[in-house]
């Protein structure tokens, strides 16, 4: 866009303003409601073709699987809306756990401290990617690609290549894995991450200058919007969530593996896009994210009860993408 028609935009006045904010949330709202009924359309037709889908345990079982993809989709939204990319969140969840794990079973720390230290880490590490990817003004594609492997060798490092476990921690494990009135505790998790990711998208300035930064990056410097500040913060908010996910992993299996997280990216990257995130930036909403979750989720779930060949089901999560993205690109042509 022109220097010319960024000022332009810049100028708007207030009702102006005020109109192309509700066209947008009018916009993010008709993508959210297109993929809950998409999620709704796969969610009857899997109870009509199956017996033991629509079940109190299969429906709790569905939910805790896609706990740890549903909060890390949520961070990633805050990265994606921005208009950028993390590749690394995979292996930076590996990671962080398996230093959760060896600071509170092989070195015999308190698991409270290990993880706090964690969620401290991972939005430092988190950070540090939007610092590069900013200052140095590399791609973040091209920045998170590398983190990627430095990060999958650091857990290789750390642990030898053998597995942590043998958390002796009932109290923690209840909080991270336990069940409050029936429900896991890993799904709660999961919603209080997507209402603390609601509130910081859609209720704060904050949320308001990342919505800004990814769809007109020169505009929201025009009116005065720090933009490489901003996309460090989502980075930031991505990497906290990534840090709570570690800890859950290793409350809930008592230890941790060294191939934890490996190609973990590409399940969060597919939420995120098919819950209706654009590609390029400046559109999304944490519900949407949940909801392609639950999308993925009823994907690996259906193919089982099918009694489906594993091997379709990369088929089924590429093809789903891929429409996701034709989708996305036709509606901003049509815009």
């Amino acid at each position: 866009m022109s220097n010319a028609a960024d000022m332009k935009i810049a100028s708007l006045t207030p009702s102006q303003a005020s109109a192309g904010k509700k066209l947008a949330v009018m916009s993010a709202n008709s993508r959210e409601l297109s993929v809950i009924l998409a999620a709704l359309a796969m969610f009857i037709a899997l109870s009509l073709s199956t017996d033991t889908f629509f079940t109190e345990l299969n429906l709790i079982s569905l939910l805790r699987q896609i706990s740890i993809i549903g909060i890390l989709a949520v961070g990633s939204t805050f990265i994606f809306i921005s208009g950028e990319i993390d590749l690394s969140v995979g292996a930076l969840h590996g990671l962080l756990a398996m230093i959760c794990a060896a600071m509170a079973i092989r070195a015999g720390g308190d698991i409270y401290v290990s993880a706090l230290v964690v969620v401290v880490l991972g939005a430092v590490l988190s950070g540090i990617n939007g610092v590069i990817t900013t200052k140095l003004r590399i791609p973040s594609f091209i920045t998170t690609l590398g983190m990627l492997s430095i990060y999958s060798g650091a857990t290789l490092v750390l642990s030898n290549g053998m597995p942590i476990s043998g958390l002796d921690s009932p109290l923690f494990r209840s909080l991270v894995a336990g069940r409050v009135f029936g429900i896991p505790a890993q799904v709660l998790w999961m919603f209080a991450a997507g209402i603390f990711g609601t509130y910081l998208l859609m209720f704060t300035r904050f949320g308001y200058d990342v919505f800004a930064t990814g769809g007109n990056k020169t505009a929201a410097k025009a009116v005065g919007i720090n933009t490489d500040r901003i996309k460090i913060l989502a980075f930031v908010v991505s990497g906290i969530l990534v840090g709570i996910t570690s800890f859950m992993l290793v409350g809930w299996f008592r230890g941790v593996d060294p191939q934890t997280g490996n190609g973990l990216e590409l399940s969060v990257i597919a939420a995120v896009i098919i819950g209706g995130t654009g590609l390029f930036g400046g559109q999304g909403s944490v519900v949407g994210t949940l909801v392609g979750a639950l999308i993925i989720g009823m994907i690996s779930n259906g193919t089982v009860l099918l009694g489906v060949d594993s091997y379709y089901e990369p088929i089924a999560h590429g093809t789903v993408i891929l429409l996701a993205v034709v989708i996305d690109i036709w509606v901003r042509r049509q815009r």
